[in-house]
């Protein structure tokens, strides 16, 4: 083994275990989709403990799930969980005074284009406000929880709306049909938690609780998107997309304008530029999310239901299905794209872009 090996070993190595395995659960009483992303298991590494403030943010880029120092237990890492928000904000800051000063005012001052720069500043600055206001709420809104949730009446229900009135205690069970059963016929209980788990809810191993509806875990928002945000995270997408647009296409023209001039500096050519990309990449997130709310799927269930049709037709599924769809692949949460909208984003176009439910 080369000396770069077995730096390598000792610095991946978790535990008893090689860290391939880390990323998955083996164990069967867990769910498939609680298991995949594990930040249960720990490192002894001392060189992987220091250098956790930049793994944590690898971790938070690529979405990858990462093991946590020994001296850290699951939801106790999260004192670095605001180190991607205030990337998001330190960033937009960025964009906001560049693209003002350095695109804006330049049309203002050396171009005399009065009418465009206004029209620039007006449709920037309202977009960049429902931009902040949607994020802010993405970010302190609860995704909701199950322990503070309490259910009542019949637990067969295929939406995610179960979850509503009386509390479970695993000390004091309740009748059979109190029980939050889940669609394959039997309570979902959560050995983490200590409590039963409704439909859809999942066990998030970063935030260390079982989330309603849980869609995925975010870091970016620096929580999990569950059914108590996550109309706000899709407004945030979708205002974040047209705000990342509007300041591209306007970037870009004004570029063409400055051709020659060497008012259009770095700074100007750097918000083109990331403007360029959030454009491409938040935009295709937005339309999978929103393609995702229409059919009523969170990302656990699309992504268990992608590696279930490959299993499918690899003949590996031994006939097992998975929660949520029956065996010719048909979503039973699935009540048709208009009430699955109104499900999530609310009954009428206030709710949809912006305002609270309160």
């Amino acid at each position: 083994m080369s000396k770069l090996e077995r730096l390598s070993d000792r610095f991946l190595r978790v535990g008893r275990h090689p860290f391939r395995l880390c990323s998955r659960s083996n164990r069967d009483h867990h769910d498939q989709d609680d298991s995949k992303v594990c930040c249960c298991c720990h490192t002894d590494s001392p060189l992987y403990s220091k250098c956790w403030p930049f793994i944590f943010f690898f971790s938070a880029i690529t979405d990858y799930p990462m093991p946590l120092p020994k001296d850290k237990k699951p939801g106790q890492h999260r004192d670095w969980s605001w180190l991607p928000v205030i990337v998001v904000s330190s960033l937009v800051t960025f964009v906001y005074y560049g693209y003002l000063d350095r695109i804006v005012l330049v049309l203002l001052r050396k171009l005399q284009r009065m009418s465009q720069a206004v029209i620039y500043i007006v449709l920037f600055n309202v977009l960049f406000l429902l931009f902040i206001i949607t994020y802010g709420r993405a970010v302190s809104q609860p995704p909701g929880y199950a322990e503070d949730i309490k259910t009542s009446g019949s637990s067969n229900n295929s939406s995610s709306k179960t979850a509503t009135s009386q509390s479970i205690s695993p000390e004091e069970p309740k009748r059979s049909q109190d029980l939050p059963y889940s669609v394959l016929g039997y309570p979902r209980w959560c050995e983490s938690c200590q409590l039963w788990k409704p439909d859809r809810a999942h066990h998030c191993r970063v935030c260390n609780a079982c989330v309603l509806r849980m869609d995925h875990h975010c870091p970016w928002v620096n929580g999990c998107v569950g059914i108590g945000n996550h109309r706000f995270y899709i407004q945030f997408l979708i205002y974040v997309t047209l705000l990342a647009t509007w300041t591209f296409v306007t970037s870009l023209v004004a570029f063409i304008q400055f051709h020659g001039m060497s008012t259009f500096d770095s700074i100007a050519l750097a918000v083109l530029i990331i403007a360029g990309i959030f454009t491409v990449a938040v935009g295709t997130f937005t339309l999978s999310h929103l393609w995702l709310v229409l059919i009523n799927r969170t990302t656990i269930e699309n992504s268990q239901f992608q590696s279930w049709s490959k299993d499918q037709k690899s003949g590996k599924t031994n006939g097992k299905l998975i929660q949520g769809f029956t065996e010719s692949g048909k979503n039973v949460f699935n009540q048709g794209w208009k009430s699955n909208w109104i499900e999530i984003m609310g009954n009428n176009l206030w709710l949809w872009f912006g305002k609270d439910t309160v």
